[in-house]
């Protein structure tokens, strides 16, 4: 036998167990993980130059890392809790706390469903309890996800004082300050969570509606 065959059927034995899944588990298994994931990394940055220095200003959930560069040549890094005294955004604190929480919720609304389709719910189910179930990853994920793009924009404005915070994302000048933001990390694996997640919960549902539809009618006997 070749090493190359080998080798496929090596990686193939590895896959097959993740494969048994099925695409809606396995959708709804990586969505978990980015969602996780998310949850570590900065959902949101905002950045300030002043001639040559610029400043870059990471917000997590829970803390505030300033990341400092002089010439294009990196400076230093400071970390600091929101809660601790001084902070310079304590409005966005606030927001961030509630993005946070709105993830972890979306999170256990994916565990539930993905623990309810490993027992086999999703074969068992009526259509429009898959329906229900699906409205639930949707709302979840759209709350978790857009929240921010509102939220955020307020927050920074109420903090910045001297300028509005016109969108999620954007750009202005200031007093020879030149500002920009956008999102971070954490929102872009969130997103991908976001996507999966729905996908996964919507899977077994249009499967279901397939097989209605693929079922042949039932006879009414008619009336003596």
């Amino acid at each position: 036998m070749r090493p190359s065959t080998n080798w496929r059927m090596r990686w193939r034995a590895r896959l097959e167990p993740v494969l048994a899944l099925g695409p809606s588990r396995l959708a709804l298994l990586v969505g978990i993980f980015f969602v996780l994931l998310s949850l570590f990394l900065p959902f949101w940055t905002l950045s300030e130059q002043t001639g040559t220095r610029q400043e870059i200003h990471s917000f997590s959930w829970n803390t505030f890392a300033t990341d400092r560069f002089d010439d294009g040549s990196w400076s230093g890094t400071t970390i600091l809790p929101y809660r601790s005294p001084g902070v310079a955004y304590p409005t966005v604190a606030v927001v961030a706390g509630n993005v946070y929480v709105l993830q972890v919720v979306y999170l256990l609304i994916l565990l539930a469903i993905l623990g309810m389709f490993q027992l086999g719910f999703s074969r068992s189910l009526p259509t429009l309890s898959l329906l229900f179930l699906s409205l639930i990853v949707l709302t979840g994920a759209l709350f978790a996800l857009f929240y921010p793009l509102v939220g955020i924009p307020a927050a920074a404005t109420t903090d910045a004082r001297f300028f509005a915070v016109s969108g999620f994302w954007g750009t202005a000048l200031e007093a020879g300050t030149s500002w920009s933001w956008g999102a971070g990390l954490g929102w872009w694996t969130l997103l991908v969570g976001v996507i999966l997640g729905i996908l996964g919960a919507v899977l077994p549902y249009l499967k279901s509606v397939r097989t209605m539809a693929l079922s042949p009618p039932v006879a009414i006997p008619p009336s003596p």
